[in-house]
């Protein structure tokens, strides 16, 4: 683990060396400072950055032995983590009402948590003026099994502000259980067997927006296993879904379109408006 670039100077050695080694008196870790990383700090301005570090509640002290504070360093992860997820956020994050009619941008996500909260929180919330119901064009039935607290409270004011018709190409156990429970989150109407999807790519429609949502192959293959496999609910592999959802992280390719003409004639095509 390299803190190097969180903490600069003796404090980010000091850190290497006591996740490596824990429980270190000053002169031990005075001894691997000089050994490791051939500095010219002296023993006396390590002794100051100890004390430091001790008052920051970074390092703790019992007798004379130091070790990191667990609960500074799950602090630490914590706040990395979210500077990771605001990052990936800005981005793929793209202002739909400077698009122009006709232009098109390109996105890439990593993993089903990443490309859910885009849906959710940006695509299925585009502008409507119009409030033209959603359609959603999918080959099976998304689940929100395994998404995060901020992934369900979104979808359920997503689905206050557009009416969503959803168009599921498979029809099976697993993909009616996940769709009684996107009924539930808000989610209008759903049918099934209807050819709406490619293999490796979905799409969704709302205002004047269209979203192709492309898969790896792998992935796709996997995800049909999983639906098709159970004959009953009961038999649904819950361990190997999470799996999936939260492990398992494929580069997923989004394309959107603003093409007022093109989300007239899915409405028409789908939803006879």
């Amino acid at each position: 683990m390299n803190y190097e670039t969180n903490f600069s100077g003796i404090k980010g050695k000091v850190i290497e060396i006591l996740s490596e080694n824990s429980d270190l008196t000053a002169k031990q870790i005075y001894n691997k400072l000089q050994r490791n990383y051939a500095t010219n700090c002296t023993y006396q301005a390590l002794h100051k950055t100890l004390k430091q570090m001790t008052l920051e509640n970074i390092l703790l002290k019992e007798k004379s032995m130091y070790s990191i504070n667990s609960v500074w360093a799950n602090n630490f992860k914590k706040s990395a983590e979210q500077l990771v997820d605001k990052i990936s956020t800005k981005e793929n994050k793209i202002n739909l009402k400077e698009m122009k009619d006709g232009e098109s941008k390109q996105l890439q996500f990593k993993g089903i948590l990443e490309i859910g909260w885009f849906l959710i929180n940006q695509l299925m919330i585009a502008p409507n003026p119009s409030k033209k119901p959603g359609i959603a064009l999918w080959r099976f039935c998304y689940s929100v099994v395994g998404l995060e607290e901020k992934h369900l409270t979104s979808l359920k004011k997503a689905c206050k502000e557009n009416q969503w018709y959803v168009f599921v190409q498979e029809k099976n156990k697993l993909d009616q259980m996940f769709g009684k429970t996107l009924l539930s989150y808000g989610m209008k109407n759903i049918k099934y067997a209807v050819p709406c999807a490619t293999p490796l790519s979905d799409k969704m429609i709302i205002g004047d927006y269209i979203a192709e949502i492309t898969y790896p192959s792998f992935f796709r293959k996997l995800w049909a296993i999983q639906n098709r496999l159970p004959k009953k609910v009961i038999e649904f592999n819950l361990a190997k879904h999470l799996l999936y959802m939260r492990e398992l992280q494929p580069a997923i390719e989004v394309t959107i379109t603003k093409n007022p003409k093109m989300a007239e004639e899915y409405q028409k095509q789908y939803l006879g408006k």
